[in-house]
């Protein structure tokens, strides 16, 4: 009986033996927490250049919350450039007793129609679908830099690459930094209202009247003022040609949605759409607009004054009254043929 009591007391012990052994390796692996990774784009304001970074969030999986998983599930088979061409920006993350917290989305609002209009009797224009387009744009923060250069075979001005019929039409900056400058930007907007009320009406995306792919590039030639002199290339003389608008002649009739050009007396030019006059009384003394420029670093709303003279004698600005171009895309039913 003494013989068996032993072996049981031992049997025991090495059962005590073996449990604490399996605790401790539990409690060591319990504390090694299991890494995560997320992909993340973190846009910086430009000063003397533009900085793109892409890196690498490592955030141990039992300090996330059921959101944070949410983020990395949505992402993971994600490259930056889908993320881009799905039009999300992201915000820089906050860090809380030392820990990374997940970079969240915004994404932008999608395009399916008109949801305001600002003028009834353009309900049917294009100056509708134009107004929401820009509300998608996610302004600040150097999200949308500009950017303005000759390298015309890798960027052409826009966001985002885009394409018509298949193929190529204008090249966003290789490096995926969003930049812009006001010819790309603008005619980037014109692009996505166009397709965004042809998908409101069932019409297909790619089909601009009937435009072939060489005529709308060379739609784009002229909305770029490229093939000639301002006067004979410009926005209105695109629309005009092509048979989508019209050239808005009397300032007092733009509406807001319409696109414009103007230029100044110092000889450079801008492309802008058009949101309303600044008045002095019911004399039109300025603009404001939405566009890409340097003073703002980029997408933003702005304004700038005609070289009117002023009470005082003065003027009120630089920009040339007389050397203004107002397009207005017209409603669908309204196209003109032009060939």
């Amino acid at each position: 009986m003494g013989k068996y009591k032993m072996k049981i007391a031992l049997g025991l012990l090495a059962l005590l033996i073996q449990v604490s052994i399996i605790y401790s390796a539990y409690a060591v692996l319990d504390a090694t927490p299991t890494y995560l990774a997320i992909e993340s784009d973190i846009y910086l304001s430009p000063t003397s250049d533009i900085t793109y970074i892409q890196e690498s969030l490592f955030l141990p999986e039992k300090l996330m919350g059921e959101e944070d998983v949410k983020v990395i599930e949505g992402n993971e088979n994600k490259s930056s450039l889908e993320n881009e061409e799905n039009g999300a920006t992201i915000d820089e993350g906050s860090s809380q007793e030392g820990q990374h917290k997940p970079e969240k989305e915004i994404i932008e609002k999608p395009i399916e129609g008109p949801t305001k209009q600002t003028d009834n009797s353009l309900s049917q224009h294009l100056n509708p679908y134009v107004l929401e387009i820009i509300k998608t744009y996610k302004i600040g923060n150097g999200r949308y830099p500009y950017l303005l250069n000759d390298d015309y075979d890798n960027y052409n001005g826009v966001t985002t690459t885009l394409y018509y019929q298949n193929q190529v039409l204008l090249k966003a900056h290789p490096s995926g930094n969003r930049a812009s400058h006001c010819s790309g930007i603008t005619f980037e907007v014109f692009y996505k209202a166009m397709q965004a009320r042809n998908k409101h009406f069932g019409i297909a995306s790619d089909d601009f009247n009937g435009m072939t792919w060489d005529e709308l590039f060379d739609f784009v030639l002229h909305w770029y003022a490229s093939l000639g002199p301002k006067s004979q290339s410009n926005i209105a003389v695109a629309v005009e040609k092509y048979g989508v608008g019209k050239k808005i002649a009397r300032l007092e009739d733009a509406r807001a949605g319409d696109f414009i050009d103007i230029s100044r007396e110092n000889n450079t030019g801008h492309t802008a759409v058009f949101l309303e006059w600044i008045k002095e009384g019911d004399k039109i003394i300025g603009l404001k607009y939405w566009s890409s420029q340097g003073s703002t670093k980029g997408i933003d709303y702005h304004q700038e004054y005609f070289n009117i003279p002023s009470p005082s004698g003065k003027k009120y600005g630089n920009v040339m009254i007389d050397k203004v171009y107002i397009a207005r895309v017209a409603p669908i039913n309204q196209y003109k043929p032009f060939r």
